[in-house]
Order: structure tokens, then sequence, then C-alpha cells
């Protein structure tokens, strides 16, 4: 198996003994370990992923939690039985952002409807969400 592993441009004194896909979500941008397994927040993938790595050689994905409609899960913490996940405006998905480029002009906090209580529609959910992890294959 370990032939069949990516190999890294560089890495010293470190050996990599294991590898996983994501459940085909590549896009983890955030990893909490908790009791064994790796919780992954996806950017494009809308969700979090939970990969059980008790088996380090194999670690398998055992879980997929999606986000709300044109949400990101980014950002996450966990602690002891408890995981907490921060909804967050997807901002590719939105109508406004379809040209990239719109990204990186003028006042983020107005363009994305977080700074202006006019804004116009949120279809999107903002907040954190918590989760019962007792059993962290199977968030609650």
């Amino acid at each position: 198996m370990t032939q069949d592993l990516p190999k890294p441009d560089y890495a010293q004194n470190m050996k990599l003994i294991g590898y996983s896909d994501q459940g085909g979500r590549p896009d983890g941008v955030q990893i909490m370990v908790n009791k064994g397994h790796a919780i992954v927040g996806h950017m494009f993938s809308d969700g979090f992923s939970v990969i059980d790595c008790t088996d380090p050689r194999n670690p398998m994905p055992v879980a997929y939690v999606p986000a709300p409609p044109n949400t990101w899960n980014i950002h996450l913490q966990s602690h002891e039985d408890l995981l907490l996940v921060i909804n967050a405006k997807n901002m590719f998905a939105s109508e406004e952002f379809q040209n990239e480029e719109e990204y990186y002009k003028g006042k983020l906090g107005k363009k994305v409807g977080t700074a202006d209580t006019a804004s116009t529609d949120r279809n999107w959910t903002a907040g954190m969400a918590v989760y019962d992890i007792t059993n962290p294959a199977e968030p609650k």
C-alpha cells in the first residue's frame, strides 16, 4: 500500500505512512483531531468530513456532513465531545462573485452582506453549529 502513496516533494525526518482522499473531497482547509478521527472542513465541497485514523496506515472516511445551502464550513474546533463549526457565506457560490476578480475589489464586508444592515437577501447560513461527537463517526 505505501508504495502507492503520493511522494512528497520534500520531507526531512518524516515518512508518509498513510493517505486518504477525504472521501473524494480534496478541498480540506482545516483539520481537527479527536479520538483518533480527523475532522476536515471543506471549502468547495460545502461541509465537513470525518476520517477514522485509528489505523494511521489506512485512514478511512466514515462521515460527511453537508453545510446548509450556499454556506462554507471552513473553520472548526473540537473539545472533548463537542465540535464547533462556523457557518459562513460561500462567496464563490454567490452571483456577485461569479467573476472571481470581484472578490478582490472594494470593501468585502459590504459585498458579502455582513457590514450593511440594508443588504439584500441572505440565502446562506451564518453563525456557529455545535455537534455532539461523543461518537466522532456520527456527528449529531
